[in-house]
């Protein structure tokens, strides 16, 4: 059984994520996905919200918990995981207490300059993100799948959405039976596909006008 899954979202619970995960999950369905990873910064607790939230709206909508953290180096992706794992980090020390909680470890957008890449490829990862669809140019999402290539390693894609509409702009296909555990497990051993196209610059604009808005009412909402 094939299922489609984005695999890199953020919701308002990250600190630049502007949509609630309610919208994010009717959307996802919308758009005909089978399912979606949470990964908010430093939290596990959109993707733990969206469990419920399927399950409540009856979307039919499998929904992996996961967390985006920011280490040392620059950021990781942990799916699976039902505990927030401590920022500040080195990778490889982020990658053990992952493992030992059971999650599946991926490195998200490793050589892109601004958004807080890695830089390299760190052993005992799971997955490396090869396609993240918010690259205007496409040089860090081609090196990123030529390391995997030349090291092996499972290949995954995912939107990067901070709003709801940007979600499904890059899709991973997984080869599995429709529950988290088997999910993961088909991601590690490299059961994907990867589906994708760039966002559009139309949503990069309204992604922009959010977060414009977003600061500017923090900025008044401090003010004495």
């Amino acid at each position: 059984m094939v299922l489609k899954f984005d695999l890199h979202v953020h919701s308002c619970r990250s600190h630049d994520g502007y949509d609630s995960v309610d919208k994010i999950l009717i959307r996802a369905k919308e758009i005909g996905l089978d399912g979606i990873a949470i990964t908010d910064h430093d939290s596990i607790q959109g993707g733990l919200v969206g469990v419920q939230v399927s399950k409540e709206l009856d979307l039919d909508l499998i929904v992996i918990p996961g967390e985006e953290i920011s280490t040392t180096r620059g950021h990781l992706i942990v799916l699976g995981i039902t505990d927030d794992i401590p920022t500040g980090m080195s990778p490889e020390i982020t990658i053990n207490m992952a493992k030992d909680l059971g999650g599946t470890v991926i490195v998200p957008h490793p050589f892109h300059p601004f958004r807080h890449e890695l830089g390299y490829i760190p052993e005992d990862i799971d997955a490396v993100e090869i396609y993240n669809s918010r690259f205007i140019i496409g040089y860090s999402n081609w090196k990123a799948r030529k390391l995997a290539l030349s090291r092996n390693l499972p290949m995954v894609a995912g939107s990067d959405a901070h709003i709801a509409d940007m979600v499904g702009c890059a899709i991973t296909k997984i080869d599995s039976a429709p529950s988290v555990d088997k999910i993961l497990q088909a991601i590690r051993a490299g059961d994907t596909h990867i589906e994708g196209k760039r966002t559009p610059l139309r949503l990069f604009a309204k992604q922009t006008l959010k977060s414009n808005f977003h600061h500017m009412r923090r900025f008044l909402l401090e003010q004495p």
